[in-house]
């Protein structure tokens, strides 16, 4: 069978100077007691950055020494000299003096791998204020990424209930023009879930698919923060929950899955190792894997099964439906979603997802012709062709879990794809 090697390109906001090489595994403000315990065991969890988002100056410098030794990329922040939380350090305005004496002390340590600007900036003002910070960080060091986060709508300011939250996020990706568009959501807990509805009913989708509109729009890349802790103390929170959440972002076509947080899940308050650490480090595994796959791809459209946000119409701008398909027909099961893909070359991909994460079950995918299947292992990042043609398959999913596969017509010759960075642009 013939296997062909097809060319992938770093992504990234046109208007900005720093570009996307590979997927990104990160997590929000990785120290706890042992700053070393922490970051060794972040790094052993399979994380590829980790942040320093609310550090002190000494947590900064700590972090620093650390990560260089474990060639661990960290996205950098020290509150005693730039950046903000929300209304937090509004009134530093620095200047450009501070961002260069700042870029020239980093140069030299090659584990920076950008400056976290600010935290859920929202009103006009902070929004201004991180615009200017970040646009100094990219003059004065323009090969690493200024980042900062949207709010997500459950805030208390612009909400979907009150209207405000579509301008807000707009407005937002206009004013700030960031690398790349990040927003958070922590759904677990919340008014909206309940065990019997879990998230059918959460505006997540909503948040996610306006971002997945805006980023089209400003040609951003997107990445997403999950929840990988038990946040708000609920009753239950268990791993096929965040396993879940991870397939779903990534479904939308995110580039990079950021953890809140490794603290109280992956390790502990000490930095020791916690109860998650073995199945987050399994599924960094399965995404560093996919992961060359995914940056090759662009989102096409979400599909989900009927059950989801029937009766929200701030979902109704977003809702695609599955008879725009380049290759699916028929109605979805519940509680599945799928995201249909798209590579610079015209194949088609589509991930698949269960998002029951309390109950396995047998998906059926229902197709317009005849077509052959390629997985994309999770074991070894590979295509590898399922047995037999048809117009519908079957996937056997765990609770939460997702697959991707790649769809050709039954009438082409097979072949398997391998992606490969070229950074020539």
């Amino acid at each position: 069978m013939e296997h062909r090697i097809l060319k992938r390109y770093p992504i990234g906001n046109p208007r900005r100077l720093w570009f996307q090489d590979n997927f990104i595994l990160s997590t929000f403000a990785a120290h706890g007691d042992s700053m070393r315990d922490a970051l060794e065991n972040c790094a052993d969890a399979g994380f590829n950055m980790v942040e320093l988002g609310w550090a002190s100056h000494e947590h900064a410098q700590e972090a620093l020494r650390i990560c260089e030794e474990l060639n661990l990329p960290l996205l950098y922040q020290d509150f005693s000299v730039f950046g903000g939380m929300q209304e937090r350090n509004l009134e530093r305005h620095i200047a450009p003096s501070v961002a260069r004496k700042l870029a020239d002390e980093l140069r030299p340590w090659k584990c920076v791998a950008g400056y976290y600007v600010w935290d859920e900036p929202y009103v006009e003002d902070q929004l201004v204020e991180t615009r200017y910070q970040m646009d100094l960080f990219q003059k004065e060091d323009p090969a690493r990424l200024p980042f900062t986060v949207a709010i997500p709508s459950y805030n208390t300011k612009y909400t979907w209930e009150n209207g405000e939250f579509p301008a807000y996020l707009r407005r937002y990706a206009e004013i700030i023009d960031p690398p790349q568009l990040s927003l958070d959501f922590y759904p677990i807990g919340l008014r909206w879930y309940t065990d019997e509805k879990q998230l059918d009913d959460s505006l997540m989708w909503c948040d996610l698919g306006l971002m997945r509109q805006i980023g089209r729009e400003y040609q951003m890349p997107l990445w997403f923060y999950y929840q990988g802790m038990n946040l708000y103390k609920y009753k239950k929170f268990e791993f096929p929950m965040v396993r879940m959440l991870m397939y779903a972002a990534a479904m939308y076509g995110v580039k990079g899955l950021q953890q809140f947080t490794a603290v109280g899940s992956v390790i502990n308050g000490d930095g020791s190792r916690g109860q998650f650490f073995e199945e987050q480090k399994e599924i960094h595994g399965e995404f560093r894997r996919l992961g060359n796959t995914l940056m090759a791809l662009e989102n096409r459209y979400v599909f989900h099964s009927a059950d989801l946000l029937a009766d929200y119409p701030y979902y109704d701008d977003f809702r695609d439906n599955i008879a725009d398909s380049a290759v699916l027909c028929g109605e979805l099961a519940d509680r599945v979603s799928v995201g249909e893909f798209e590579d610079a070359y015209g194949n088609i991909y589509l991930l698949v997802l269960n998002r029951d994460f309390d109950s396995a079950k047998t998906v059926e995918l229902k197709f317009k012709e005849n077509v052959r299947l390629y997985s994309v292992s999770r074991a070894t990042g590979r295509q590898e062709l399922r047995d037999g043609e048809g117009a519908s398959f079957s996937f056997d999913l765990a609770a939460g879990d997702a697959v991707l596969v790649r769809v050709q017509s039954a009438a082409e010759e097979p072949y398997t794809i391998e992606y490969r960075l070229e950074k020539n642009l």
